[in-house]
């Protein structure tokens, strides 16, 4: 597998948080994980192509994400390639933050990696250092599946304290066929609900910024895997991730935990 790097840009994808009662979670992060293992990103294809990607690209914060299975009884030997080459992932000005999670169950994918940025300039400068290119084209020979996207911010929640979290959970979503406006309806008459219990910390969601599959991903922070559990127990909530599968076309929430690789977390 192949994973290449253009001189602009990469993008990434990723998923996170926990499965509570969605049947398609597994399916869809498998789905993606196959459909973009060997997916080479032109960076023409990067290009904006309207004034609101332009704008976007030059003032909201742009996450890269990468989604990565461990080889089979190899996680030992990623976990000590990524410690030789986290300084210089690290290194660059452009990078806001860097944070690692591994899978909370154990399953596909096993790592989540973030990489964010105030700005897609941001992002593209960072990418197109030849260190960090290096360590990006020798991802795949240090892993068996390997997913990448890359997310712009929206404003659809208020509640975003900085703080990184021990735990985060993620939806994944793809908006129905032409029923984007209907989703985000639904989104701001829900957002008040969802981010008024204490447990969680911290709320924010992303558009995938050239459209592609996942389109949506939302982040919900916390400060333990206990408050997640008690979060997704209670009424409010628990009605929403119910209800989330008949608002998109598709739907996956996996967990993951902080881990310790990168020091500017």
């Amino acid at each position: 597998m192949q994973l290449k790097l253009r001189s602009i840009f990469i993008a990434f994808l990723i998923t996170t948080v926990v499965l509570v009662g969605c049947e398609v979670t597994t399916d869809m992060v498998m789905d993606t994980m196959s459909s973009m293992d060997t997916e080479i990103i032109d960076a023409t294809d990067l290009i904006p192509s309207t004034d609101t990607e332009m704008a976007d690209m030059e003032s909201n914060p742009v996450k890269l994400v990468w989604l990565v299975n461990y080889p089979v009884g190899g996680k030992d030997a990623y976990i000590a390639w990524i410690a030789t080459v986290a300084p210089t992932l690290l290194a660059p000005e452009e990078l806001r933050r860097l944070a690692s999670y591994d899978n909370a169950r154990g399953e596909n994918p096993h790592r989540l990696v973030e990489f964010e940025f105030d700005s897609y300039v941001d992002a593209a400068t960072y990418l197109s250092r030849p260190d960090v290119a290096a360590v990006f084209e020798a991802l795949p020979d240090h892993s068996s599946e390997v997913s990448t996207h890359v997310f712009v911010r929206r404003s659809d929640y208020s509640k975003s304290e900085d703080s990184t979290r021990t735990v985060k959970m993620v939806s994944l979503i793809d908006y129905p066929l032409g029923g984007k406006d209907a989703y985000l309806e639904g989104v701001a008459s829900i957002a008040p609900s969802l981010q008024a219990p204490e447990e969680v910390k911290r709320i924010a969601s992303y558009d995938n910024l050239h459209g592609a599959s996942p389109h949506r991903l939302v982040e919900f922070e916390f400060d333990s895997l206990e408050e997640a559990h008690t979060y997704l127990e209670r009424e409010e909530v628990h009605t929403a991730t119910i209800e989330l599968p008949n608002r998109a076309s598709r739907v996956a929430q996996p967990m993951f935990e902080l881990r310790s690789d990168y020091i500017n977390e």
